[in-house]
């Protein structure tokens, strides 16, 4: 039994008799977690005889309990029904058809207990879901019918003001492709160190990630970053924004590889309550051996929605990209539109790999229910990254 399980299970004994001494008088603090989403995935992909189409039904339930001498637990399990399998799914491929990464699954999502005893500070023991700022360098992947959770140990306080502090030791990744796929689980050591504070320029934060895999020993890494977010009021609610990121990546743990990577973003944009539009700039370093990576990132919607480039290459990565929203009243509700567009290329700007044009229209129905739209087309101009048009249809219910 993993460390993190064990720590999990002796916070949940210590809570056990509190919690229910307590619960007569707070069961109504206590909460059913319930939602489910059906989404129909096609693609079309240069390279394969057929098109792929994948409809898939994804199943949360789970419990929170009312909290006690500041002690929560919570446990949720996930499923995932496969209702049209036309695809090459993660541990059932199919000859000629692209890949969907949605396969069949039972498991357990989430098993964690809380504890907030302390001013200004959260621990969460157990397998839980962590989204770590924006989510490029940790995230749960939550576009993704099963999604990324860790066992681990989270410490968050703003205790230390102005400075807000999250400490992060994992030793599982539970990954979207299945627990039955030999890659669908990750073991070894994961420690993250983010500070961050308010200037008068944005929101500064700075963090440290070390990843040391037992079972993908590739992906083992040692990241230190900084990243800076903001915005400034124009006139009446039209507001600037800009955001900027850098980070170095070198080999760690049993990694094979030797290097020494970096990684730069920013982007400027202007919004209002309404609407948004922005430009900005990605480049994940190569050295022609190995590429700048975000393993345990929530990947999509970082270089476009298709995914075709999910893995940096090599020679890395560099992408230009135009993006904006807009809020349109519709039935009542308001019908948020929103588009992308992305020209790639290696890290040096050398070579062109492809451009991508991405749109999506997503309308909540009601307090429960909402549904989207999304297309990306990919124009591929580098063999390693062919032609690929992707439609989804999402229906959603969160109870």
């Amino acid at each position: 039994m993993s460390m993190i399980r064990s720590a999990a299970l002796a916070l949940m004994a210590a809570a056990a008799v509190p919690a229910a001494a307590a619960a007569q008088a707070t069961d109504a603090d206590g909460r059913i977690l319930f939602e489910t989403r059906l989404r129909s995935e096609t693609v079309d992909q240069a390279g394969f005889l057929d098109k792929a189409h994948a409809l898939t039904l994804r199943t949360r339930l789970g419990w929170r309990s009312p909290t006690a001498r500041g002690l929560q637990l919570l446990v949720e399990g996930e499923g995932v029904a496969v209702l049209d399998d036309r695809y090459s799914a993660p541990v059932d491929p199919v000859p000629g058809r692209p890949a969907v990464a949605d396969g069949e699954t039972v498991e357990l999502n989430r098993a964690q207990v809380r504890w907030t005893g302390l001013p200004d500070t959260e621990i969460t023991v157990g397998r839980q879901r962590l989204i770590v700022g924006n989510s490029r360098f940790v995230g749960n992947s939550g576009w993704r019918q099963n999604e990324q959770t860790f066992d681990a140990v989270r410490l968050s306080t703003t205790a230390l003001k102005p400075v807000a502090l999250t400490w992060v030791f994992a030793d599982r990744v539970q990954r979207p492709l299945g627990h039955e796929h030999p890659q669908g689980v990750w073991r070894g050591d994961i420690h993250l160190l983010q500070l961050e504070t308010e200037t008068p320029v944005g929101r500064l934060s700075g963090f440290g990630l070390g990843v040391d895999l037992d079972n993908a020993a590739a992906f083992s890494s040692t990241t230190i970053g900084a990243g800076l977010a903001g915005s400034r009021l124009l006139s009446g609610d039209l507001s600037l924004t800009w955001s900027g990121e850098y980070a170095t990546q070198t080999d760690a743990g049993a990694n094979p590889s030797d290097f020494s990577l970096d990684f730069q973003a920013a982007a400027v944009g202007l919004q209002s309550p309404r609407w948004s539009v922005g430009a900005g700039y990605e480049r994940f370093d190569g050295d022609g051996v190995s590429g700048f990576q975000t393993p345990l990132g929530s990947g999509h919607g970082f270089l476009g929605w298709s995914d075709v480039i999910t893995t940096t290459p090599a020679f890395g990565v560099r992408d230009l990209f135009l993006r904006g929203h807009v809020g349109v009243p519709a039935w009542g509700r308001t019908l948020r539109l929103a588009a992308e567009a992305h020209a790639f290329h290696d890290a040096d700007g050398d070579r062109e790999l492809g451009r991508e044009l991405d749109l999506s229209a997503a309308l909540p129905i009601d307090a429960h229910w909402s549904a989207e739209l999304k297309a990306a087309h990919f124009d591929g101009d580098h063999p390693a990254f062919g032609d690929a048009d992707k439609v989804w249809l999402s229906l959603e219910y969160r109870y």
